[in-house]
């Protein structure tokens, strides 16, 4: 069975300079929300695996005790 690896988180993008544009400001907020959305999901993904695994082993280890 594979190592189960916490899920890097993905960088945040570079501010935009103050004097930027709107348009730019925008898309920046967009990429902000996506980013921290793909984490979220990457993450509870995780947190689910973690939690089915730990359940499994609970069950193998009632197991050997009997």
């Amino acid at each position: 069975m594979a190592a189960l690896r916490k899920p890097k988180k993905l960088k945040l993008p570079k501010k935009p300079k103050r004097g930027a544009s709107i348009a730019t400001m925008e898309a920046y907020l967009d990429k902000v929300k996506h980013v921290h959305s793909e984490n979220k999901k990457r993450l509870s993904d995780y947190e689910k695996n973690k939690k089915k695994r730990e359940s499994l082993r609970n069950q193998i280890a009632g197991l050997k005790r009997k």
